[in-house]
């Protein structure tokens, strides 16, 4: 499916053609924010908001300045760190089927050891501040060209490379912090 092409029969007025765009983006959606810390109601909730703000502003999105995916990424990354913001205290993530379900990244039954270091990787990215953890997760989950994670997070492409290395850094020394 071609979004733009979807984009402009929203804006032709076949309000339907809309949904197309939500069935495309609900999982990566909703995963990206599961990964971004969120319990899974918040990120059912942002991720409802997200796709809201987009069809009432559906006419501001240009596809000359980056693609749609970057667009509505953007919404739903400002939205997240909005949230975690407002938190008063840290979010904590039991690691419970609802979490998997959100993550797209069932545990799998025949493999302890890979399910105890999927977790350890959960709980280390849950320690990195909310922007490394989001450069992490646009970058190396939902697999987005560095340009495009810059757009979202509205900085350089030598800072996301910069927060991409101190993330990787700090991520190995909590880990290898772990194994001891």
């Amino acid at each position: 499916m071609e979004i733009p092409k979807v984009v402009e029969r929203v804006l032709a007025g076949d309000r339907q053609a809309f949904a197309e765009v939500v069935t495309s983006y609900q999982a990566p959606l909703f995963g990206y924010l599961g990964r971004m810390g969120l319990p899974q109601a918040r990120a059912e909730e942002i991720a409802q908001e997200t796709f809201l703000r987009a069809w009432t502003r559906l006419a501001d999105f240009d596809s000359r300045r980056g693609s749609f995916s970057t667009w509505l990424y953007t919404i739903a990354h400002r939205l997240a760190l909005n949230e975690i913001g407002r938190s008063a205290t840290r979010l904590e993530l039991a690691m419970t089927a609802d979490y998997e379900a959100a993550c797209d990244a069932p545990a799998p039954a025949d493999s302890l050891v890979a399910e105890q270091r999927r977790q350890q990787l959960r709980a280390a990215l849950l320690q990195l501040p909310a922007r490394d953890r989001a450069a992490v997760a646009l970058a190396y989950i939902e697999d987005l060209a560095l340009a495009e994670v810059a757009r979202i997070e509205g900085c350089t492409v030598g800072a996301i490379k910069t927060r991409l290395h101190r993330a990787r850094r700090r991520l190995a020394a909590l880990l290898e912090d772990n194994r001891e």
